[in-house]
């Protein structure tokens, strides 16, 4: 009979680690385990689009190791896809009162995770809470000013970046974002100036190349624009902002089949960014897929509820099946939520002006002019405005003035420049002068 004893020879030393440990050990390793276990779960949960069940699973992982503030973290953003906005605040100040000194961490990543997702004032919010407790480091800085660019606050952005340009007047990526708030207020000389001379000391600045290429964008130069994206790559270029402007140059270019990959290969990475999401709901519906368009539009709702773009390409749905009374509808929505929504402001002073609403159309235009987002025809309708109601008359004549420069024997243009002229206030006549003095 074959002895076992060479076997368990080569057993033991296996056995014997296992054998050394002691209970309190075995137990903390099997935490552990349980630990990692369910926060694997909570995040395919909450990768398949199941937040209350991935919740669930991030709050037992937090009862498994209870000073551990990233499985609160988790649960916080689980709870905000869910909706419950309440739960999501309380998990959040749970995670930063675990480690207070961690709490800065903590809301540099949530504003990060809110950047991603698209909701750009909400990351806004969290930075300013950093920079009142004087936590913002010089990185958060150019971060707040640029997304404070991104809402159309100009002058909170500027005072933003005065804190490094007062002590570092020439540093280069303080430059891109001061380039970068000049080319927004509609300061376009200057904001080139600076591009051009950023670029011509630093080739390979990134941030300057994505401006520079906005800055072709809209001034018509769309080929210049894919030009200057070209030279962006690696991780860069497959950013949500990054991704948004190349889909919006390759738009104007009406490669829409380009846009389309372009952005289903996003999504993918980024499957709760709703801007993204209802980017590619618009491309599928310039495509006339109406059905894939919706899906993505019910996607993009169900990441963020009160999603702009998203609300506005459902209107565009409505207005080609010619429902416009509830592409009206949506459109508002889509501008209560993002007043300067660019696209939703074209469609919306359209149905207003068919509908008679004179006032409320030439709200909407001046909302597009005023952030340099009209297009000619959108000047011209918003002059010819003012010429109906004898209203800045002004203005009215620069912006006639610019499409004349265009079309310069346009009968129309001459018409609502003929009407403007005639809605100048009169100068009064001067009488004879009558000297009084003493005798």
């Amino acid at each position: 009979m074959q002895s076992i004893f060479p076997r368990l020879l080569c057993v033991l030393p296996l056995l014997l680690p296992l054998a050394c440990k002691d209970p309190d050990t075995l137990s903390v390793q099997t935490r552990e385990q349980k630990f990692q276990a369910k926060m694997s779960e909570g995040q395919a949960l909450l990768d398949s689009g199941e937040p209350e069940q991935a919740a669930r699973a991030f709050e037992a992982a937090s009862g498994l190791m209870p000073d551990n503030p990233e499985p609160l973290m988790q649960m916080a953003e689980a709870r905000r896809r869910e909706g419950n906005t309440g739960a999501s605040i309380l998990a959040l100040k749970r995670a930063m009162t675990l480690n207070p000194a961690q709490a800065p961490e903590i809301k540099r990543k949530l504003a990060e995770r809110h950047e991603h997702d698209g909701r750009l004032r909400d990351a806004i919010s969290v930075l300013l809470e950093l920079r009142e407790a004087d936590e913002l480091g010089d990185l958060d800085v150019l971060k707040l000013a640029h997304l404070q660019t991104e809402v159309g606050e100009h002058q909170a952005a500027f005072q933003t970046l005065e804190r490094i340009l007062r002590e570092r007047p020439d540093d280069v990526d303080a430059k891109v974002v001061e380039a970068e708030i000049l080319l927004a207020k509609g300061d376009e000389v200057l904001a080139g100036k600076l591009m051009d001379r950023l670029l011509e000391e630093q080739p390979g600045l990134t941030a300057a190349r994505k401006l520079r290429a906005r800055f072709f964008l809209q001034s018509g130069y769309a080929e210049y624009a894919e030009q200057d994206l070209a030279a962006v790559s690696g991780e860069e270029a497959t950013k949500p902002d990054f991704v948004a402007l190349k889909a919006r140059v390759l738009t104007k270019l009406e490669r829409h089949a380009d846009v389309e990959a372009l952005l289903t290969g996003a999504v993918a990475k980024y499957p709760q960014n709703a801007d993204l999401i209802a980017r590619l709901a618009e491309t599928r519906l310039t495509l006339g897929n109406k059905a894939g368009a919706l899906a993505a539009v019910e996607q993009a709702l169900k990441a963020q509820p009160d999603s702009a773009r998203a609300l506005y390409v459902r209107g565009r749905v409505q207005e080609t099946q010619g429902d416009l009374k509830r592409a009206k509808e949506d459109f508002g929505a889509a501008l209560q939520h993002n007043p300067r929504l660019v696209p939703a402001l074209s469609r919306m002073w359209r149905l207003q002006e068919q509908a008679g609403e004179k006032e409320e159309a030439l709200v909407s235009l001046e909302r597009l002019v005023d952030a340099n987002e009209a297009s000619l025809e959108e000047k011209v309708a918003l002059a010819n405005l003012y010429a109906q109601t004898r209203r800045r008359p002004d203005r009215g004549l620069k912006l006639i003035a610019e499409a004349l420069k265009q079309d310069a024997g346009n009968p129309e243009y001459l018409d609502i420049q003929k009407a403007l002229k005639k809605a100048l206030p009169r100068k009064k006549k001067s009488g004879p002068i009558i000297m009084r003095g003493r005798w």
